[in-house]
């Protein structure tokens, strides 16, 4: 494993040297001078926190659930875009002939 502070070799000969330094400080928010202002946010003015500011949230969080968009049913596929589907409409019927007559392999679901 690299230790924090070695340095890192560069690409070419003539290009500089890089060095990483580790953070030692971390970042402290001033402390207010209104009380209210403490009452409000009092996450923003702990000096134990940690965090900056940016990187609390100051409105409500939202969560966002991703993959629950689009749930397949081969049931309602089926009756909507089948093939049974489409012999039972007139519209269904001009989409059959077509597709059939573009050489389409798959006519419908």
């Amino acid at each position: 494993m690299i230790p924090a502070c070695e340095n890192i070799p560069a690409r070419s000969a003539t290009s500089t040297v890089y060095t990483r330094t580790p953070m030692t400080t971390a970042w402290r928010a001033p402390i207010p001078s209104s009380p209210i202002l403490s009452m409000t946010r009092p996450m923003l003015w702990n000096k134990n926190a940690g965090a900056s500011p940016s990187q609390i949230p100051l409105g409500g969080v939202r969560f966002t659930t991703y993959g629950s968009e689009y749930q397949p049913s081969q049931r309602k596929r089926k009756r909507k875009h089948g093939f049974l589907a489409r012999l039972r409409s007139r519209t269904g019927k001009k989409i059959l002939i077509r597709r059939r007559a573009k050489g389409k392999t798959a006519i419908s679901h």
